[in-house]
């Protein structure tokens, strides 16, 4: 089955809010009002109380709407919301976006009105996300039509996330702001009556703003469509899956969210070997941001790792197999040339022990990581900064400076006091992946890894 085209979807010409209103304290004012103020196209309010909200038209039903609109937003509670869509004009509405819960998800009336929302869809000829979702975002447009807050960074070639979980869409703004990570597109197709997973799964691999794909999945209602469109997208560019419900008590949440059987277990053992698999939010995040900023094809996965304690070293190293890395000793040519940069009781091959000459860090660490990239023995390199070092800025600056020219790929652990977190920020104006976790970092590097190495599409 071809998938729909949602262009207008995600890139509306024109859009109509039912429920908006003119005040700052409902949601409906709030979802406006921030459409008003960004929003380039023909915005029109629909609200039979109201003749203007916020300086742009407002007329009292769907039907009166004064010609047919790209997108309708939809912030009006189920009867309502039903009763307006089966009163609209065939033709008039290309896609309604059905934010409000109380549908499938819930027991007594709610799967009733979801198949009398699915059927006025149908004879008035729109296609629906939702119920029972936040909404979607485009922030290379800067488009927000959702109940999120936050409007994400866009701009460069960013992460593009389908989920059912409005609740990760706004971590994802969160996450993204305060990273700096750019966002493409998000959508949230909630209890999925009718575009699903695997439609917005196909628009983003094809989307120029989108560099990686992050897939939030609770349920899928047709498994063998969506591991198509996952496998099609892969060749594509990364895709970062995070499958849930994988227990029983996982899959009695997930019913009870959105309305829809799930079997994580299953979707996991079904995934096409080219998507990189995570086990949460977070996880999907930190991978997708490291393959956005770092990501490239790799010859192999041997990491390099240089850190100022030989513990912190071995943990890393650990962690790295564990994600399918291989940590392989130098050679004697290498690890001389290293050596001659570093104290006599330095460790030099492979993790790479600059011990606790602090001070000389910043010169240190551009010497012997352009030695290594000189090299031809590693393919990635992990770098490990904890303590006195990262309270000061110096050898943050000293890596953003020296890291891009090194063309390998490079992240960084970062263990300070939260008192200190800011002087990691040149290594993100950089494009560095900086973790505060070694388990964060080997998974990142994994995730660049295993992509690098697979021959699918690149990164942006």
């Amino acid at each position: 089955m071809t998938s729909p085209d949602l262009t207008h979807l995600f890139s509306p010409r024109s859009i109509a809010v039912l429920g908006a209103s003119a005040s700052s304290d409902k949601l409906g004012g709030q979802v406006f009002a921030r459409l008003a103020a960004s929003f380039r196209g023909e915005l029109i309010a629909i609200n039979p109380g109201e003749s203007d909200i916020a300086g742009r038209r407002s007329v009292p039903s769907v039907e009166a709407l004064p010609q047919p609109v790209d997108l309708l937003i939809a912030l009006a509670p189920g009867e309502r919301l039903v009763e307006a869509i089966e009163r609209c004009p065939a033709g008039l509405v290309g896609f309604l976006l059905a934010i409000p819960s109380g549908f499938g998800e819930v027991a007594h009336d709610g799967p009733d009105l979801q198949q009398r929302l699915a059927a006025a869809a149908r004879r008035a000829g729109l296609r629906v996300v939702g119920p029972n979702c936040v909404g979607l975002l485009n922030a290379s447009i800067g488009l927000n039509a959702s109940i999120i807050p936050l409007m994400p960074p866009g701009g460069s070639a960013g992460l593009g996330v389908a989920t059912q979980s409005g609740g990760f869409g706004m971590a994802l703004a969160m996450y993204a702001a305060d990273s700096g990570m750019a966002v493409s597109c998000f959508c949230d197709v909630g209890n999925t009556v009718d575009i699903s997973l695997a439609d917005c799964l196909a628009h983003l691999a094809g989307d120029p703003a989108t560099g990686v794909i992050g897939l939030y999945v609770e349920s899928v209602r047709d498994l063998p469509s969506f591991t198509r469109a996952l496998s099609a997208a892969t060749t594509a560019k990364p895709v970062v899956v995070c499958p849930l419900a994988r227990t029983p008590s996982g899959q009695a949440a997930s019913l009870a969210h959105v309305g829809i059987p799930a079997d994580g277990a299953r979707l996991s053992n079904d995934l096409p070997a080219g998507a990189i698999v995570v086990h949460s939010g977070l996880d999907l995040l930190h991978a997708a941001r490291a393959l956005l900023w770092q990501g490239r094809p790799l010859r192999s996965k041997r990491l390099a790792i240089v850190t100022g304690t030989g513990g912190i070293g071995t943990e890393i190293a650990d962690l790295a197999e564990e994600q399918g890395m291989v940590v392989p000793r130098f050679s004697a040519r290498l690890t001389a040339a290293i050596s001659r940069h570093l104290p006599a009781y330095a460790a030099s091959a492979n993790p790479v022990d600059l011990t606790p000459v602090w001070r000389d860090y910043p010169r240190l660490y551009p010497l012997v990581m352009a030695e290594i990239a000189a090299s031809g023995e590693a393919d990635l390199i992990a770098v490990s900064i904890t303590d006195v070092p990262t309270t000061w800025p110096d050898l943050a600056e000293s890596l953003a400076r020296s890291v891009p020219a090194l063309g390998l790929p490079v992240a960084v652990y970062w263990a300070s006091r939260d008192a200190d977190v800011a002087n990691m920020a040149p290594l993100h104006a950089a494009r560095i992946p900086t973790y505060r976790a070694t388990r964060e970092l080997a998974l990142a590097l994994g995730a660049i890894a295993r992509h690098g190495t697979a021959g699918g599409g690149d990164a942006a």
